[in-house]
Order: structure tokens, then C-alpha cells, then sequence
């Protein structure tokens, strides 16, 4: 059952998403079919919504109902995640990924930050960067501490979160505790080898989609630029990092490049592959249940890396 249930999902998003999302639709067109895809997607039950500001930022705080192991303690007490959402710089926004973030909510009883970042080509680098940094301080100005806070990133998000650590390690802000890329998409130059030979495997990315978003969002800067292909960066004094990725993806040898880079930097990094899967597969956890499992890995993953708090999310300066 699963097995045809998988290929049902791979034609779906095949038909609805990488058939739509190419460059010659209208960009507001893409975005009103994807944040209507993201929403049919779902997520689960009992989760309550607040809307906040992060300055100028609007963002969610997806917080698990009555049933959830953490109750309404302070801030201070309460674990966090600063979810970062893919779309290709271009893509997502409004509270598209809501239902999405909202699973790893359940998954750890943490409040889930969903910060609505600004999009290119209408705001190119560093208007991204420079919001989920607002979004990321706005949580420890909540009382949260940095050594019960995860980030997590997925695809153009997962770029955005490990470019959020470089930030963090230059302007000397605490760190947090662990660092989830799920697809990420490190590299702008679109120089991996993967690109090419996963093209027709990958039923959600698109070589010109990402050819068009990289540009968008890298704006004045040459793609290979670290503060926008953080693949080339420095990668010293990371957070503990999970990244998890499917052997299908056009953006695998992203994920495979930068697990060995930060490993030879030192940095404790876990890459898990899942053969067959593809880009963000995730996000079918409603019908998938290798999707499931790889969600409730990263739950475990953060679990224990905030178990110990103001252990590892202390300054790593």
C-alpha cells in the first residue's frame, strides 16, 4: 500500500507543483497555487495560532493544545524552533508552511516560530537574512533560552538557517542548540552534480526555477557568495546539525557536499539519506509513512539535543 501510495505522491507533485512552478507562469500565480497546495497539505489538530511581530516581521507561534507533554509554562521554560520555510526565495510566506511547522510542534511540545520573511525579487539579499534574524532574537527577547532553541530549515529555508549561524557566530548572539536542514539548498551556483543527473528523478524541483530564485534573491552578489551560498562559508562552531535529504533530489549533492565540509570543520553532523524519496518529502507525512518517520527522527534529534539546557546553545564564540 505504501508503495503505491508513494507513487501517487510523486505524480502529484510532478503534476501540481513542478509543472506549475516553472519561470514562465506568473510569479503571483505560482505563489497563490502554492500557498493553496501548502493548505491542502494540512497538518495536525489542537494547534493554537498567535500571530506576533518580530519588529517588522509578522510571524506565527504554532504552540500543541492541552493533550501535549508541555503545558503553558513561561517562555523561559518552554522548548522553541525558529522554522525557516523553503520556496525558492520566491515562493511561501502568509502562513503557507503553517500546517507544516505545526507537525513538529506535536512532534516536541515546543512552540514553533514561523517568521513571514521577506521574498525576492522584490526584496533581494539581504531582506531574508536580515528577517529571520529579527525573528530569531525576537524569541530569546521572549525569554527563551538559546539552549532550549532549535532552528530548522527546509530547502531555500535550510540556506537561510545555516546563513542565520554565521550571523550569529559574527555578532557573537547565542547559538542554539541544534540545527535541522531538511533539502537544503546551500549552494546558488547550482554547481552540484546532482543537478543535472537527479533533473528527471526529482519530481518537485526544477533546474530554472532555481536558476531564477537564485538570482532573485542573490540580487548585486555573485551566487557563490557564502553570505548567500552558505556551502562555501566557514563553517566552524555550527550547532550540532541534522540534515536530512532523499537520493532523488536535483539539490543532493548540496546536502552530501556541505555534511562532509562541516564535518572536516569539526561540527557534529548527522546526514540521513532516504533512498527513492524526493524533494522536501516531508511534507507528505499525512499520507507517507517514511515521511512520518523522518519527522519524528527529527523530533527525537531535537528532544535530546534541548534536554540539556543551556548545554550546547551557549555561545560558541
Amino acid at each position: 500500500m505504501q508503495s503505491l501510495l508513494k507513487a501517487i505522491n510523486r505524480l502529484m507533485m510532478r503534476v501540481l507543483f513542478k509543472a506549475v512552478v516553472r519561470p514562465s507562469v506568473p510569479l503571483s500565480l505560482r505563489r497563490r497555487w502554492v500557498r493553496a497546495l501548502l493548505a491542502a497539505v494540512g497538518g495536525p489538530r489542537g494547534i493554537e495560532r498567535t500571530e506576533l511581530r518580530a519588529g517588522e516581521v509578522p510571524m506565527l507561534r504554532l504552540r500543541a493544545g492541552a493533550g501535549s507533554a508541555v503545558g503553558p509554562l513561561p517562555a523561559g521554560e518552554r522548548d522553541a524552533i525558529l522554522y525557516i520555510h523553503g520556496g525558492g526565495y520566491v515562493l511561501g510566506g502568509e502562513g503557507a508552511y503553517a500546517g507544516f511547522a505545526a507537525r513538529f510542534a506535536e512532534e516536541t511540545g515546543a512552540d514553533v516560530y514561523l517568521p513571514d520573511y521577506r521574498l525576492a525579487p522584490e526584496h533581494p539579499f539581504p531582506a531574508a537574512l536580515d528577517d529571520v534574524f529579527s525573528a530569531y532574537t525576537a524569541m530569546l527577547e521572549l525569554g527563551h533560552s538559546p539552549g532550549r532553541v532549535a532552528v530548522i530549515g527546509d530547502s531555500a529555508g535550510g540556506g537561510l538557517a545555516t546563513a542565520l549561524m554565521l550571523v550569529l557566530r559574527e555578532m557573537t548572539v547565542p547559538a542554539p542548540a541544534a540545527l535541522v536542514l531538511i533539502s537544503p539548498w546551500l549552494d546558488l551556483t547550482l554547481s552540484g552534480a546532482s543537478v543535472a543527473a537527479n533533473d528527471r528523478l526529482d519530481p518537485v524541483l526544477r533546474h530554472d526555477f532555481l536558476g531564477e530564485g537564485g538570482r532573485a534573491y542573490a540580487g548585486d552578489l555573485h551566487r557563490s557568495d557564502p553570505r548567500v551560498s552558505p556551502l562555501y562559508a566557514d563553517l566552524r562552531r555550527l550547532p550540532p546539525t541534522l540534515v536530512q535529504i532523499g537520493s532523488d533530489e536535483v539539490l543532493l549533492d548540496d546536502s552530501t557536499r556541505f555534511a562532509d565540509r562541516a564535518w572536516a570543520a569539526g561540527v557534529e553532523v548527522e546526514l540521513q539519506r532516504f533512498e527513492g524519496m524526493w524533494h522536501d518529502f516531508q511534507t507528505a507525512a499525512m499520507t507517507l509513512a517514511i515521511s512520518r518517520e523522518a519527522i519524528t527522527a527529527i523530533g527525537a534529534c531535537i528532544r535530546r539535543r534541548l534536554a540539556d539546557e543551556g548545554g550546547p546553545g551557549v555561545s560558541r564564540g
